[in-house]
C-alpha cells in the first residue's frame, strides 16, 4: 500500500490540535502510543489519518501517511513521540443509565483522569460525571494514559445542579469518613462514588449532598493515597473483591 505524504499545511493545522482551543474549534485531536491506538481498533474507534514514521507497522486507518520524526515531534506533545501517530475526532459525552458511576470533583491531573477512565473501562464502571472544574477530558495526556478508554467509558459533563438530579445515592471517598468502603453495599438504587481534587479533596457543596462519606482503611502510615489509586481500590471493591459486603455488578 502506498503511503501519502504530509504538506505543510497540514503539518501546520495538526500542530495547531497541541492547543486546546483547536482542538475544540476542529474537533479533532492527535493521539500518539501504538497501544492507545491498538486498544482503539479494537474498540472499533478508527483514526481518520494515520501518521507513520520509519518502519512503523500500521493499523487500520481510512489514510495513512508517511512521515519523519521532526514531523511528529511537531504534531504530537509529548516530548519523544512514538512512530505512530493518528487523528481522530474529540471524545464525546453521552449520558447513559447507570449502576455505578465515578463523580470527579475537580481533578486536575491528566495523569490521574486517564488513569480512572482506565479503571472504569477495566472494573465496568457504567459512566464517569466530570465537574466543570475538572481538565480536559479530550487532552492528548488525558486519552493516552487511559489508554484510549476515554472513547469506551460514557461521560458526561455534570455540574452540582444536574448531579442532584440524578437520583443516585452519593458515596464520597474522604479519609475523615465515618465508616470504611468495605462496609458499603449497592444492593439498590443507582450508586455515584465521588473523588476529591487531588490538593483540596472533595468540596464542602458536594460533602453537604453526600448521602455517607467513607474512607479506606489503612495501616496509618500515610495520611492519603492519589486519587487514582483510591479509583481502583473502590472500584475493585464494589465489583470484584471476594471479601467486600457489596453485590458484584
Amino acid at each position: 500500500m502506498a503511503y501519502q505524504n504530509l504538506s505543510l499545511q497540514q503539518i501546520h493545522y495538526l500542530a495547531k490540535l497541541k492547543q486546546k482551543k483547536y482542538r475544540q474549534i476542529e474537533g479533532k485531536v492527535v493521539v500518539e502510543c501504538r497501544r492507545s491506538l491498538e486498544q482503539l481498533a479494537a474498540w472499533g474507534v478508527i483514526p481518520l489519518e494515520l501518521y507513520l514514521a520509519g518502519d512503523s507497522k500500521p493499523i487500520t486507518a481510512k489514510t495513512i501517511y508517511s512521515v519523519n520524526e521532526q514531523v511528529l515531534s511537531r504534531i504530537c506533545d509529548s516530548e519523544h513521540p512514538a512512530k505512530i501517530a493518528g487523528l481522530f475526532a474529540l471524545p464525546q459525552p453521552q449520558e447513559v443509565d447507570f449502576r455505578l458511576a465515578f463523580y470527579l470533583d475537580g481533578i486536575s491531573d491528566p495523569g490521574n483522569m486517564g488513569t480512572i477512565f482506565r479503571i472504569a473501562a477495566a472494573f465496568n464502571v457504567s459512566c464517569i460525571l466530570v465537574s466543570p472544574a475538572c481538565c480536559e477530558i479530550s487532552s492528548p495526556k488525558v486519552i493516552r494514559a487511559s489508554l484510549g478508554a476515554v472513547y469506551k467509558v460514557p461521560f458526561q459533563i455534570c455540574p452540582i445542579p444536574k448531579l442532584q438530579s440524578l437520583k443516585a445515592k452519593l458515596i464520597v471517598l474522604d479519609m475523615a469518613g465515618s465508616k470504611e468502603l468495605k462496609e458499603c453495599s449497592i444492593k439498590d438504587n443507582p450508586h455515584i462514588i465521588v473523588l476529591g481534587n487531588e490538593a483540596h479533596g472533595v468540596s464542602p457543596e458536594i460533602l453537604a449532598l453526600a448521602d455517607s462519606v467513607v474512607r479506606i482503611q489503612m495501616s496509618g502510615e500515610m495520611e492519603s493515597l492519589n486519587v487514582a489509586v483510591t479509583a481502583g481500590i473502590a472500584a475493585y471493591q464494589l465489583t470484584y473483591s471476594p471479601d467486600s459486603n457489596c453485590t458484584r455488578l
